[in-house]
């Protein structure tokens, strides 16, 4: 009889500690999945706004070379240098990185002396990160030709493409957001104006 009381004695102190080690197991289990959903909230942001940033950039671009009176290297420079000055003076993850980091590669992207002022042309995109391209679309097939073909007014396009490296606040990772978009000048409208289009390829040189 007194060994079974004792028994009773024991165990509230033994439900006790085992409380103890749920409690912090499942408080450790609820911030983990808390940072989870933050973070995706997060990196879902900061894709929304490199996507705003690529968008705006391409669109006044394509905006500027279709509005010049002449094709010429000062105005394809010109229009590849709006893109620039959006995306370098834009920022992310929450307005706390900027993207001056691509200013090197976009400057890289243009030739004055190049058709189309493209210093570099990839077969296959996504295979420069940092990039500007003007080219010739054709609505029809959906290709834009970054290549020796000077555009007409009407399918002067601009291709802007970056990506960039952030450090979540929530788990430190480092993650990778990547931006692309293509805008055509499009005259047929009225008033004429830049819109997005979506490509199938692109054809280089």
């Amino acid at each position: 009889m007194r060994r079974s009381a004792l028994q009773n004695s024991a165990r509230p102190g033994l439900r006790s500690g085992i409380g103890v080690i749920w409690l912090i197991g499942s408080a450790a289990m609820i911030v983990a999945a808390m940072s989870l959903v933050l973070e995706t909230g997060w990196l879902n942001l900061c894709r929304s706004e490199a996507k705003d940033v690529a968008e705006s950039a391409a669109l006044a671009a394509a905006r500027s070379w279709g509005l010049a009176a002449t094709d010429d290297a000062t105005s394809r420079t010109t229009a590849k240098t709006r893109a620039k000055t959006i995306v370098t003076g834009s920022l992310l993850d929450g307005s706390s990185t900027q993207l001056l980091a691509l200013d090197a590669g976009l400057a890289a992207s243009n030739n004055a002396a190049a058709v189309n002022n493209n210093a570099g042309c990839p077969s296959i995109l996504p295979a420069v990160n940092t990039l500007i391209l003007l080219g010739d679309f054709d609505s029809s097939t959906r290709i834009l030709n970054a290549g020796t073909v000077p555009a007409t007014s009407s399918r002067r396009a601009c291709l802007v493409q970056f990506s960039v490296s952030l450090t979540s606040p929530f788990t430190s990772a480092t993650r990778t957001v990547k931006a692309r978009a293509v805008a055509v000048w499009d005259a047929a409208a009225t008033p004429a104006r830049s819109r997005l289009v979506s490509v199938s390829s692109i054809s280089c040189p």
